[in-house]
């Protein structure tokens, strides 16, 4: 075995297998509906691979109306020095057709100020996050823990925008409840990835 690959298993996503699998992936733009203002895509994120002994993807949030948007995406503590975009959640299949849910882990405990994660997104322009798997629970199925094993699979994001309330807004930036935030929810293209390890 390799030395750099002792100590822990590394993870590697079979690239022959997903490049024949691609043409079978349902195209990003195809998530897309008429009268639709946000598109969401999800793809694998090969340059922070090597990184993480999940796998770990790109998801996007594109702006396709002819107006600017405002997207509440979570929360961030400490001033923004942390932030959590638990508006965005996973649903992953496995080979044997079984789903589950995944959902961001957040803080253990909150001892201080909470804001949300706000992002504009003007007309035409595009906002992505790296997800790494090895952040991110099963809770639904009280799985976790769950590691996903050999084999292949698929994923789908969702993004559920609200608003924010008056209550959620801190008493120094009350304004924020005021902006026309997009509310409703948004699912990605399917992605289908391989496990090889």
């Amino acid at each position: 075995m390799n030395s750099t690959k002792t100590g822990r298993t590394k993870l590697r996503i079979g690239l022959a297998t997903l490049a024949l699998l691609s043409g079978m992936n349902q195209s990003p733009l195809a998530s897309s509906q008429p009268g639709r203002e946000l598109e969401l895509t999800v793809e694998l994120d090969g340059a922070a691979q090597s990184r993480s002994t999940a796998p770990r993807f790109r998801v996007a949030l594109r702006n396709v109306a002819d107006h600017d948007l405002i997207l509440n995406l979570g929360f961030v503590l400490a001033n923004g020095r942390w932030q959590y975009p638990n508006a965005v959640a996973l649903t992953i299949v496995d080979a044997l057709g079984k789903a589950r849910h995944f959902d961001l882990i957040g803080p253990g405990a909150v001892a201080g100020r909470i804001d949300p994660l706000i992002v504009p997104l003007p007309a035409g322009s595009a906002f992505s996050l790296s997800v790494d798997l090895d952040k991110y629970w099963a809770a639904e199925l009280k799985e976790f823990e769950y590691k996903l094993g050999r084999g292949s699979y698929t994923v789908e994001a969702r993004f559920r925008g609200k608003s924010v309330s008056s209550q959620e807004a801190n008493l120094d930036a009350k304004g924020i409840a005021l902006m026309p935030y997009w509310t409703g929810t948004v699912t990605s293209n399917r992605l289908q990835f391989v496990i090889d390890k």
